[in-house]
């Protein structure tokens, strides 16, 4: 198979109101009614196996004043510690594990009781904590630079402030502690966003790869990239072929899906969203006998990507001719996209003219079990090594067994050259980083990755590279 659908297709397919998709953002508000329906909605939407992303920023501080009943509002950290516990109870029922993405912006006055609450281990144990970037990140490092004060703010009213420098060391500890906060940048997301005249996005789905507006959802599939690789290179004309048909089997699934809530469904149908995605990434360039983190596998890698970004961009403007673009899509806002402007001019004239099925077309996700099954390296990501010792338990049986990644297998019982074969830990924090921008120029959503940060990591070498990739 050249093309494999996303884990949710696969499970929700066959099923009496099958739900094929992976995640969703809902919105939050500062009301008691507001609070009820979030945790409604994560419920519903958790218990067909979706995965939620909900961001705290709307939520007033702890400690602020409620007029309406002369009390002190709990903050926003609370609203998560509401969800995270009914995602326990839905984990207890025998259900999918509950995935949560809860994010919080750099200036909300919640900000170092959220960051402190991940530090111990048995808190928000359901989620990933991500600090969401409202305003251009490097607006923030120039205040860690140049030693000024930070104000935390709502709704334009300051009401605190830090170091800068103490809070950005605070947020860098906590990564090199717990491998969290995340850092998401909003700001670049909404800039770069082709919908960026008719809603905000306003957070991620839990593993980061699509930063969505409130009711949005990922509908993902992924090219199943060595299967294009012959003694001659890249099948292009193939790749060509199953990319778009990979979209319009994924605008198919956005048409036929049973969606969890009719808010969902509304703007889903609205917007049209997908994630096509890629899994063996790495197994591609090996077999092009190239290094994961050499000059010429980048080279390949942003030639591949561009290819893959130009073929579905075709696609959907093929299909909207065909089918209609999404409601919402407007031509002359549409062109004026940061992301719409890297295609080349001949296919913005195109799209201007003929419109887009799809608000966005593109992510990388983590391809966890469906790479597994096609015997490829997940996602972007390189392999874990070439071979390597896994221990599992067998009932009360602590066991072990030596997994062999298939093509280093492969090319051993052939007596082929291994020098270029690399493993996730024989890469720098760089390698991986280079790679993540390499893939995410041509992606109009995100791209979520794995970089392994070696034991010893400085503050200071973190710090520098988040200032720098972000």
């Amino acid at each position: 198979n050249s093309f494999f659908p996303s884990g949710r297709i696969w499970y929700g397919s066959g099923r009496a109101r099958g739900q094929f998709l992976n995640c969703f953002v809902i919105p939050t508000e500062d009301s008691r009614e507001g609070w009820g329906k979030t945790v409604s909605d994560m419920i519903v939407i958790s218990g067909t196996g979706g995965g939620v992303g909900l961001s705290g920023s709307p939520v007033r501080p702890r400690g602020t004043s409620i007029l309406g009943t002369g009390g002190k509002a709990t903050g926003s950290v609370s609203l998560m510690e509401i969800n995270n516990a009914a995602g326990e109870v839905i984990k207890a029922g025998g259900g999918r594990r509950t995935a949560l993405m809860f994010a919080l912006g750099l200036s909300h006055g919640d900000l170092l009781e959220f960051l402190d609450k991940k530090l111990n281990l048995d808190e928000l144990n359901n989620a990933n904590v991500s600090i969401l970037l409202d305003e251009d990140p490097m607006i923030f490092f120039d205040q860690v630079k140049n030693d000024e004060e930070f104000e935390f703010k709502f709704r334009g009213k300051v009401i605190g402030s830090i170091p800068a420098k103490e809070l950005w060391y605070k947020i860098i500890d906590n990564s090199l502690k717990t491998g969290e906060p995340g850092l998401l940048n909003k700001h670049l997301a909404n800039k770069m966003s082709n919908i960026w005249y008719w809603n905000e996005l306003i957070c991620t789905n839990p593993c980061g790869e699509i930063f969505m507006a409130a009711y949005e959802c990922c509908c993902l599939g992924s090219i199943v990239l060595p299967r294009f690789v012959t003694d001659r290179g890249i099948e292009w004309a193939l790749l060509k072929d199953t990319v778009k048909k990979a979209v319009r089997f994924l605008d198919n699934v956005l048409t036929v899906n049973n969606y969890p809530l009719p808010e969902i469904e509304d703007v889903c149908q609205s917007v049209r969203r997908i994630g096509l995605g890629v899994m063996g990434l790495h197994d591609l360039l090996l077999m092009s006998n190239l290094k994961y983190n050499s000059p010429e596998g980048l080279e390949l890698v942003d030639k591949l990507m561009k290819h893959i970004k130009l073929y579905a961009y075709e696609a959907s403007c093929e299909l909207a001719e065909e089918k209609g673009s999404f409601p919402v899509f407007d031509s002359d806002k549409v062109s004026k996209s940061a992301f719409i402007k890297t295609l080349k001019p001949t296919l913005r004239k195109k799209i201007k003219e003929k419109g887009l099925r799809n608000c966005a077309l593109l992510t990388i996700p983590p391809t966890g079990t469906t790479s597994m099954v096609c015997e490829v390296t997940s996602g972007p990501e390189p392999m874990f090594a070439p071979a390597y010792e896994r221990k599992f338990w067998e009932g009360d049986v602590r066991k072990s067994e030596i997994v062999v990644h298939p093509l280093f297998k492969q090319y051993v019982d052939e007596g082929k050259d291994v020098s270029h074969f690399q493993g996730a830990y024989e890469l720098s924090m760089r390698d991986h980083l280079e790679m993540q921008r390499t893939c995410q120029k041509h992606i109009d959503n995100a791209v979520s990755k794995t970089i392994n940060v070696m034991p010893g990591t400085s503050r200071e070498e973190l710090s520098d590279l988040f200032m720098e990739y972000l």
